[in-house]
């Protein structure tokens, strides 16, 4: 699949141009819900697409050791939920936003951190350098997005959360362990592409 396939199976849906704008809204448990984006890098190299992850530093404090996709929460000097996506990318890997070309955004994602987070899917240019920034960011892998399409590679549990069942994807690659909300993004990504 080229990267023109890729956007053009994606247009087929509808995309929405910016997230919905129900932050700050209290949930019944009087928490807010702070705004976050990721980017969904994908990249053309020579073997066909691939899906570009990070996996988190072992000393942060949230999610250490997770695998993610760059990104992190709202800041309110971000002029927009895309602004904070190329923010984070470049503080998290030096992607450069000359580098992005943006498609659209998948549905947004509601984490069990009370974040709403929306996800930017985007062509990437493949001759981009990626650098970790080690405070953040263990290593930068890819996965081919011909192994994500293949749905003998995923699973999931349904453990309850607060006495209710909670779906919770995962997707084995190599020797990483890709779970919760970057495998439920990723979820929603397949549905887009199939």
């Amino acid at each position: 699949m080229t990267p023109s396939d890729f956007a053009s199976r994606l247009c087929l849906r509808p995309f929405l141009t910016e997230p919905s704008s129900d932050y700050g809204r209290p949930k019944p448990d009087g928490r807010t819900i702070a705004k976050a984006a990721v980017l969904v890098p994908i990249i053309q190299r020579e073997q066909g697409l691939t899906v570009l992850l990070t996996q988190r530093s072992m000393h942060l404090r949230h999610h250490p050791g997770q695998i993610a996709f760059p990104g992190g929460k709202h800041d309110e000097t971000d002029f927009d939920l895309k602004a904070t996506a190329y923010r984070e990318s470049e503080e998290e890997i030096g992607l450069l936003a000359k580098n992005i070309t943006p498609l659209g955004w998948l549905p947004d994602l509601h984490t069990i951190s009370h974040f709403k987070m929306s996800p930017l899917v985007a062509l990437i240019t493949p001759n981009q350098l990626f650098v970790p920034n080690q405070a953040e960011v263990s290593e930068i892998f890819e996965v081919p997005l011909s192994y994500l399409l293949d749905r003998t590679h995923q699973f999931y549990l349904t453990p309850k959360l607060s006495n209710l069942p909670s779906k919770i994807h995962f997707i084995p690659f190599k020797n990483k362990l890709i779970w919760g909300a970057t495998a439920a993004v990723l979820q929603k990504l397949i549905k887009h592409v199939e």
